[in-house]
């Protein structure tokens, strides 16, 4: 056999015991298999990040459509039936759920059935969210509220970056290389309340680093 096809077959089993595993570990923490959920009706655009502990709704996941370059954080629900009146009424209520383009969805957030969330909106961490959410929506609490539109609030971090902290994307987060020393510095800096930032730049699937600590870079970009 030349032995270009060899390393095509040894990459290739490699990239399948890779899939095998990640799927024992999710079995094991407990997590989903978005794989699974894809082939049940799941809608995914490109670019997607689901982060690990996400809980997208079993029983119906052709009802959820998560859109191009949309991030959802640890710990988000997304729900689309509502079973509380099913032993008053004998009904389960069933809502899509749609999340549009590079929308940014916080840790522990909850979306509700037949909320539909615009392109280019920021889902705080921890809001509850039913309804629709207009475009580039900033939206935080229980109920969600919108505090402000996106662009406002990225003009003012563009006005914090000329005092903060900033710091490279490379050598600087987990599976990139940070060293002992810079965790030290970017504790220092950060000491007080103090906010930092780190530029973004998409991680390489192909660096060295473990499937968790990629996992856990590309959560910082999502």
């Amino acid at each position: 056999m030349p032995s270009g096809q060899a390393t095509l077959g040894w990459q290739t089993a490699r990239a399948a015991a890779g899939r095998a595993t990640r799927r024992a570990l999710q079995r094991l923490r407990g997590e989903q298999n978005i794989d699974r959920l894809v082939a049940e009706g799941l809608q995914l655009g490109r670019e997607t990040f689901i982060a690990r502990g996400v809980y997208l709704d079993p029983g119906f996941p052709w009802l959820i459509t998560i859109d191009d370059q949309a991030g959802l954080s640890p710990g988000v629900i997304v729900l689309v039936h509502d079973a509380s009146m099913h032993r008053h009424m004998g009904y389960t209520r069933l809502g899509a759920v749609v999340i549009g383009k590079r929308v940014f969805v916080g840790a522990g957030a909850i979306i509700l059935p037949s909320t539909r969330i615009g392109d280019d909106s920021i889902i705080g961490a921890g809001a509850v969210v039913r309804g629709f959410v207009p475009p580039g929506s900033l939206m935080v609490g229980n109920p969600a509220k919108p505090v402000s539109d996106v662009e406002t609030a990225a003009d003012w971090h563009r006005e914090a970056l000329s005092d903060a902290p900033v710091w490279p994307h490379e050598g600087w987060i987990v599976g990139r290389g940070i060293t002992d020393a810079r965790k030290r510095e970017q504790r220092d800096a950060l000491a007080g309340g103090v906010s930092g930032y780190l530029k973004a730049t998409p991680p390489s699937a192909d660096d060295g680093a473990s499937e968790e600590q990629r996992e856990d870079a590309a959560g910082v970009f999502s």
